[in-house]
């Protein structure tokens, strides 16, 4: 006896649940799925807001790099901490390709750290390439001595 769908080959059995893979509520199921999956992966991977990037600057910063990204706290001054202040006046100078080298010089360093994490800490699993990007243009060199980098 021959079964009712019409690509039954003669010789051919057909495999368990091959029926359930034609179910259009099956891979409505599938696409659901699929659809929450890379959603919550975009998510992580979300450039962060500028208040975000303060608010990290904040916390994982200002031991050595000051409030104001001036770098005359005690650790600071011991490790050789960057002096933004200095470094936005010096940027504003900057024109067409170097400010770009300098801004990815910068991001570059954020994301790997200095001394292999011994002077400053990789961030790379904290900030992506656009967060670090983000940072230097909008955070960092706009500091001003004086002035904290609030969140």
């Amino acid at each position: 006896m021959r079964p009712a769908h019409s690509e039954h080959r003669p010789g051919c059995r057909a495999l368990p649940g091959v029926q359930a893979l034609r179910s259009p509520l099956l891979w409505l199921g599938v696409l659901a799925l699929a659809t929450l999956a890379s959603a919550g992966q975009g998510s992580a991977s979300k450039t962060k807001s500028i208040q975000e990037l303060k608010d990290f600057y904040q916390q994982n910063c200002t031991k050595c790099h000051g409030l104001d990204g001036s770098a005359r706290t005690a650790e600071g001054k011991k490790l050789g901490g960057l002096d933004f202040t200095q470094a936005a006046m010096d940027f504003r100078k900057l024109d067409g390709p170097a400010s770009e080298r300098e801004i990815q010089a910068m991001s570059r360093t954020i994301r790997k750290g200095l001394f292999f994490g011994l002077s400053m800490p990789a961030w790379k699993d904290q900030l992506s390439e656009e967060d670090s990007a983000l940072m230097v243009r909008e955070v960092l060199l706009k500091a001003e001595a004086g002035k904290a980098i609030a969140p």
